[in-house]
């Protein structure tokens, strides 16, 4: 454990800069925005449009901070594979110091979205006809998770880069990556039309209600009421999901103990 703490903190120390610069950038387009919204007359709203776009965008967030880290750990690979944790460690490692620098992240983002939303006058008519709680923390909740998801794919794949890089030069390693990256999307995409596929899928149904008060809406003096406010989720979608993602993860752990060498 103490070998663990003290890889993940080394990562942490690492990955300041890449926790920084969106940090950078999301005060400078707040800044921005507020100046442009401002003459306009809502600044508030235009802060909350680019707070709510950069919440949204963490879901590549781990992508681009394991980008990151990898990169920079393959310069000195050769030490990183006679580390005597596992490959699983260490990327368990630079993971969760991704996954604590995204937190923050979001919780400045998230933040902000919240104050500036408060601050808004058109977002009290959209607390009388949607949950925004509701709505935040089930958005909130899918943004960690594709995040998570995302990243382990990345990881998988960039290890199979490493271990074509073996054999081929780096140019012709991305170019096999990158097919055998198509190939199997489009596998699972075919796969996922298949019986088999919604068998797996299609139980535990949970109904999450309560994201609209039930209100009826107006367009061009035509009254409708919204179907938002329930919202079908399947527990076999989500046990499937993190099965294929373990295996991934596990799979690149193995590749990165068993095969990838510099």
């Amino acid at each position: 454990m103490n070998a663990f703490t003290s890889l993940a903190k080394k990562e942490l120390r690492m990955g300041m800069p890449v926790f920084l610069v969106p940090i950078i950038i999301f005060i400078i387009a707040v800044a921005v925005a507020a100046y442009f919204g401002g003459r306009s007359g809502l600044a508030a709203e235009a802060i909350s449009a680019v707070s709510l776009a950069a919440v949204t965008m963490q879901i590549f967030y781990l992508i681009y901070y394991m980008n990151f880290s990898l990169k920079a750990e393959k310069k000195k690979l050769h030490l990183w594979l006679h580390n005597p944790l596992p490959g699983s460690s260490l990327l368990l490692a630079k993971m969760s110091a991704g996954f604590i620098s995204m937190l923050v992240t979001l919780l400045i983002t998230g933040g902000t979205l919240i104050a500036s939303a408060q601050a808004s006058g058109t977002i009290s008519q959209l607390q009388a006809d949607f949950n925004l709680t509701n709505i935040g923390f089930f958005g909130g909740l899918h943004v960690v998770l594709f995040a998570i998801d995302f990243s382990i794919y990345f990881v998988f794949f960039y290890m199979v880069y490493l271990l074509f890089n073996r054999y081929f030069g780096g140019f012709i390693s991305f170019c096999f990556t990158f097919v055998l990256f198509g190939t199997s999307t489009y596998l699972w995409g075919k796969f996922s039309e298949t019986a088999v596929h919604r068998s797996l899928t299609s139980w535990g149904e949970i109904e999450l209600n309560g994201f609209v008060f039930n209100r009826k809406f107006e367009a061009d003096g035509v009254e409708f009421f919204t179907e938002f406010d329930t919202v079908h989720v399947f527990l076999g979608s989500y046990l499937l999901e993190t099965i294929v993602v373990l295996l991934l993860f596990f799979a690149a752990s193995w590749m990165l103990d068993r095969k990838v060498e510099v």
